[in-house]
């Protein structure tokens, strides 16, 4: 079980740094692109596909494994879980912003980066704060 919580964790690590890289380099790959065609799949592309994906992949599926060995049905899990949910769907929206911005007439990368910066950034400090809280089913009324 330690084991699997210690691969969680560090899985969860590097998807949290890949994420919050990962906008950061489409709007340096957009300001770059002009230079790059031609020379095969783009940096932001790659750290995508090779990197973010996998360890994404790697801490959704040890997350789900201590969930179902560990049998804890705590409502602030639940929380979180959501809040996971909702940091899959900045991972997936990652993606889309990659490809639009091949697009000719894409427009406004920077503001797309910066509010999927933000949004990520909050996700996964609220994440942070309520696994170190563990509030309880009282505490959590405020959130239904």
């Amino acid at each position: 079980m330690v084991w699997l919580l210690f691969m969680h964790i560090c899985a969860l690590v590097i998807w949290a740094a890949a994420l919050l890289i990962l906008p950061l380099l489409i709007h340096h790959s957009q300001t770059q692109l002009a230079e790059a065609a031609g020379k095969g799949d783009a940096v932001d592309r790659l750290w995508f596909t090779r990197l973010a994906s996998p360890v994404a992949l790697l801490a959704i599926v040890s997350g789900t494994a201590i969930f179902a060995v560990s049998r804890n049905f705590d409502s602030w899990l639940l929380v979180k879980l959501t809040l996971v949910t909702a940091l899959v769907v900045c991972h997936v929206l990652a993606g889309l912003l990659i490809l639009y911005r091949k697009r000719e007439h894409a427009t406004a990368i920077g503001a797309k980066c910066s509010i999927l910066f933000a949004a990520i950034l909050l996700l996964l400090l609220g994440i942070i704060v309520l696994v170190l809280v563990k509030p309880t089913q009282d505490s959590l009324l405020w959130f239904l």
